[in-house]
């Protein structure tokens, strides 16, 4: 496969397109055995929102962004796909974006390693760019191992009822936030962006991060597999606690008893759901989710560029109104 040829700088609007294709170039050009892995993959597409959150935080004051950045991008897109199919493995999900997750259906043992060969694909994409960017590479590679540390954790506290509030959003800081946090961060260095201004772009990664999770872990409460494009109630299934079922635990310690150490049937679990809902679980979550939100905008609003603020406050409404 040749190396495809990027201008040295593109508009903003022409940038999403332009990580898409890098990235269907390193799925769809990949030889079997794992070609035909790549190629599920590619099937399906995600809202690639860390992509377009390094996208404009590297765009400059006229709307244009580097080259670098669109590598980067599709490399970054390319690393939470590897994390996702090596969730699925470990939660043994069935759908993942509205089709069959590789490990259901090419098996466990190749999804493990289709999830390596997409991590060395990141690697090697961001080759060039680690040796061009050597001082900030530890940084990176300090956030890839948070990411790392998040998953543990969660799995560590598997079926902890007793798993509070902040416990667990120490756990999403790593799991989810940390992705996001590094694609700002990312975008600013190869943007050019001033020190100070690389430093609140992480920050508003963190806080769009948070508010990421908490509303997907309130749409697996409420939503259903028709609109959500994977399974729902899978929290429950696999006995993973969120915020919602802490926040109705504290409130009735006896779903503790109801959940029998997550061995339910499906109806058992959408009962529990519906509890959940009812006392206000969710609803609770989503305020947590509006208090980050908040703190985002304020973060936004100290940005200096106010090209980056008009390319990020739309991605940012687009995470806080993630409704399915």
């Amino acid at each position: 496969m040749t190396e495809m040829e990027l201008p040295e700088k593109v508009p903003f609007d022409a940038a999403l397109p332009l990580v898409t294709e890098l990235m269907d170039r390193a799925l769809l050009h990949s030889p079997e055995p794992a070609g035909g892995m790549m190629k599920h993959l590619a099937a399906s597409r995600g809202k690639n929102f860390r992509a377009q959150l390094l996208l404009a935080a590297a765009a400059d004051r006229e709307g244009f962004v580097p080259r670098d950045a669109l590598t980067a991008a599709a490399a970054l897109e390319i690393l939470h796909l590897a994390t996702l199919v090596h969730d699925d493995v470990i939660d043994d999900s069935a759908v993942r974006r509205g089709r069959q997750s590789v490990q259901r259906r090419f098996g466990k043992k190749p999804a493990v390693i289709c999830g390596d060969y997409l991590f060395c694909k990141c690697f090697l994409m961001t080759a060039d760019l680690s040796r061009r960017y050597q001082d900030r590479f530890m940084t990176v590679a300090r956030g890839m191992t948070r990411i790392c540390m998040g998953e543990l954790r969660q799995y560590e506290h598997n079926r902890d009822t007793s798993l509070s509030a902040a416990g667990y959003l120490r756990i999403i800081a790593g799991k989810t936030a940390a992705l996001f946090s590094l694609a700002l961060y990312a975008g600013g260095v190869l943007g050019g962006c001033a020190e100070k201004e690389i430093r609140l772009l992480a920050r508003l990664g963190y806080y769009i991060g948070v508010i990421f999770q908490l509303e997907d872990d309130c749409m697996d409460y409420r939503s259903d597999p028709s609109t959500a494009g994977k399974n729902v109630k899978k929290d429950l299934s696999e006995g993973v606690v969120t915020l919602p079922l802490i926040f109705a635990i504290a409130k009735n310690p006896e779903i503790r008893g109801e959940l029998r150490g997550f061995d339910l049937t499906p109806e058992e679990r959408r009962a529990v759901a519906a509890e959940v809902c009812r006392l206000g679980g969710v609803d609770r979550t989503l305020g947590v989710a509006g208090r980050y939100y908040k703190k985002a905008v304020g973060v936004l609003g100290r940005l200096e560029d106010p090209e980056k603020r008009a390319l990020l406050r739309p991605i940012l409404e687009q995470v806080k109104l993630r409704r399915y």
